[in-house]
């Protein structure tokens, strides 16, 4: 009785490691989530739709990156609202060792816009939480990074 006992505990933990430990990476989205792509897929894909770039940039260990997945990217809006008005690219750090230079990213997760004309209009690392980061999304796609700062923006904002 306690072998089993022990093999249905090493069972449960082995199902909550596995998924509480699973990282969203490219192609990883199913029909719900966010149409994440490569670095190079996204820049493709901007020269073809004329839209910003969001890079998020993480690490599958990184708890805070966790965090943000579960609390931002799994809401159906923030979806929705990405996949709509974004090209959304993921970063592995450890994988992607040269995109992350390219962009000075050093510090887990961080998030860039980019603009369609290829400049940095947005930057921001750690987690951000929901409300923030729809914010975010919504000066973006307005394209009120023309006319304004973020920090003016979210002044404005009721």
């Amino acid at each position: 009785m306690q072998g089993i006992k022990l093999i249905l505990i090493a069972l449960a933990a082995f199902v909550t490691l596995t998924i509480f430990t699973v990282p969203v990476t490219a192609g990883e989205h199913g029909e719900q989530g966010v149409h994440w792509l490569t670095y190079e897929q996204g820049l493709e894909k901007q020269q073809e739709l004329k839209k910003p770039l969001l890079l998020f940039f993480h690490l599958s260990y990184c708890y805070r990156c966790k965090d943000m997945e579960r609390r931002v990217y799994k809401d159906s809006k923030v979806i929705s609202f990405i996949n709509q008005n974004f090209i959304p690219v993921i970063v592995d750090l450890d994988k992607e060792k040269q995109t992350a230079k390219r962009f000075e990213v050093t510090y887990t997760p961080t998030h860039i816009f980019i603009t369609p004309d290829g400049s940095t209009a947005l930057r921001e690392k750690d987690v951000i939480t929901k409300s923030r980061f729809e914010r975010m999304l919504e000066y973006m796609a307005t394209g009120k990074y023309k006319t304004m700062n973020f920090d003016t923006y979210e002044k404005c904002q009721p």
